[in-house]
């Protein structure tokens, strides 16, 4: 009877459900640190599949999350007038600090702190001063993506009536301002033909904050955390739009086409840019004066890319060429087609059963050269790939890594040749082969990080830099993460090598890439040894 009980107790404890956790704390006023009533609280299940647990702060600033399962949790905040964030985030595109709570734990005392956003408001007016209704207004911002400080494009909006403009839920930061008259899928400008015996036809044309056609001499609006910046005017400027006319020469039977774009990459296309016939012959009118590049493509439209990604139509290969146009059409172009190299390629998996294909794994070709695009092909079942490159030095990269099976790029060979660190250099139409080996035995750095009076820190950046300069531009020779709320990292599936370990308080995303961001923080960052399948614990002190 006795042995029946024990047993009947054992299976009841076997089956019982973990017990449920509860999460709680305060939102406040990043600025202010005042408490933040109605904020929309959301606890995101780290690796789960279930929608969400919510509630609402109350007009102290306070939430309770209640009956929450065992687990890891990243917790989300959204109100009116504040910029999303995430727990333990410095900034609001950062995803925040892990919560791990185990059966039956009270986490308490969180606190989420959330930054007003930013507001560029302005006028848009004609030359007469105006104002023009219906304009797109855009704003640009620099970022970094692969090791490269770029500009793109982050937010827009149209002008009302009055030709007013107000751009909300904006960061803190430094934005270019730009204006074009009609809405953003509007055709090219019009240009004015009325009669007028003193002046040439004239049109209004895409205009940087304060007053100029060129963005690389546009004036930079900085916003602070929470600031409300008018005043940002705009007249549009008029110019004649001129035509630039080129002769591509490419094989028979390949199509050609081009486009303009401003010298200064990221601000986008110029100009309505069309082919005449299929001889190789390019048209682009509707260019005001000024500095661009003509990036042109030549391709084969019976040989398509196989499993091709980003680029479309067949197989391609890009060139580009600097230009000016100086109040007067350009033309006679005559351009080269560049000769495109045959690049194809085998990845296996080290140590992998032959029927553990690296398919599926996304090859990205990156940019050999200013204004030649990129390329990117999806690995097919069997771990090939082929691709067309144009004249320049290239580099490879993998998305997807190190994705379940925690991979790492080992080496890249061209016959004899490591093209690992420096990649390789194509010139025409040569055919190059390449043997790509991941593997799969990285190791594991682990640690805590403290402040200056060693405090665990919260929320703060980790980054692993390889010491080897020439890796250091490549994204999957690096590791991140960020601290949870002890304070503690992990970063797994490192390659074996000598690297550099830094801790930021905050940081922008991905500028660590940048040689000339990292010199300043050199002499702070913990020399590492990865050593394969081998783990180890250090302990760092942040940078402020």
């Amino acid at each position: 009877m006795t042995s029946i009980l024990i047993l009947a107790i054992f299976f009841a404890q076997q089956s019982a459900p973990p017990e449920k956790c509860t999460l709680s704390g305060t939102v406040v006023d990043s600025v202010t640190g005042l408490p933040l009533g109605k904020v929309e609280i959301v606890a995101e299940h780290v690796g789960g599949n279930d929608p969400g647990a919510s509630t609402t702060t109350e007009a102290r600033g306070n939430f309770l999350l209640v009956d929450i399962d065992p687990g890891r949790y990243r917790l989300a905040a959204k109100r009116s007038g504040y910029l999303d964030m995430h727990y333990g985030a410095k900034r609001s595109s950062g995803t925040g600090s892990t919560l791990t709570v185990t059966a039956g734990q009270k986490t308490e005392n969180l606190q989420i702190r959330m930054t007003p956003f930013g507001v560029i408001a302005g006028t848009v007016r004609d030359s007469d001063g105006e104002p023009m209704t219906d304009a797109h207004v855009v704003l640009y911002t620099a970022s970094y993506d692969a090791g490269r400080r770029r500009i793109r494009q982050d937010f827009d909006a149209a002008t009302d009536d009055l030709g007013q403009f107000r751009i909300a839920n904006l960061p803190s930061g430094k934005y270019y301002v730009s204006a074009v008259p009609g809405s953003r899928n509007e055709s090219p400008p019009k240009v004015d033909h009325s009669a007028k015996s003193d002046t040439q036809p004239e049109a209004r044309i895409t205009t940087f904050y304060p007053g100029t056609a060129d963005p690389s001499i546009a004036r930079l609006v900085e916003v602070a955390v929470g600031a409300r910046v008018t005043g940002v005017d705009i007249a549009l400027i008029r110019s004649r739009l001129y035509r630039i006319s080129a002769h591509i020469d490419a094989p028979n039977g390949l199509d050609v086409s081009a486009a303009l774009s401003y010298s200064v990459d990221g601000f986008g296309g110029v100009g309505n840019s069309r082919l005449v016939d299929n001889s190789g012959d390019v048209e682009i009118a509707g260019v005001p004066p000024g500095s661009y590049l003509l990036r042109f493509s030549v391709s084969d439209p019976q040989k398509p890319f196989d499993g091709v990604i980003i680029m479309s139509g067949g197989e391609r290969c890009d060139g580009s060429v600097a230009l000016s146009v100086d109040h007067s059409d350009v033309e006679g172009l005559q351009l080269a087609a560049p000769g495109c190299a045959d690049v194809t390629g085998h990845v296996t998996i080290k140590g992998a059963k032959p029927s553990d294909s690296a398919g599926g794994f996304t090859w990205v070709e990156l940019d050999p050269g200013v204004g030649v695009g990129n390329g990117s092909v999806f690995l097919r079942a069997d771990g090939t790939f082929g691709i067309h490159c144009a004249p320049g030095r290239h580099t490879l990269r993998f998305t997807g890594l190190p994705g379940p099976r925690g991979l790492y790029v080992e080496s890249i060979r061209s016959g004899d040749q490591d093209v690992l660190r420096n990649g390789f250099t194509t010139s025409g139409s040569e055919h190059i082969e390449l043997e790509i080996v991941l593997a799969s035995d990285g190791g594991r750095v682990e640690g805590v990080v403290s402040d200056a009076d060693d405090k665990p820190v919260m929320g703060a950046t980790v980054v692993l830099i390889p010491s080897d300069p020439a890796l250091r531009a490549w994204p999957d020779f690096s590791g991140e993460g960020v601290t949870d709320q002890s304070g503690h990292f992990e970063l797994k599936n490192a390659a074996p090598g000598e690297y550099k370990l830094f801790a930021w308080d905050d940081i922008e995303e991905n500028s660590w890439f940048d040689p000339g961001v990292l010199k300043d923080y050199e002499a702070k960052g913990e020399p590492v040894t990865v050593k394969a399948k081998d783990s180890q614990t250090v302990k760092l002190h942040v940078i402020p």
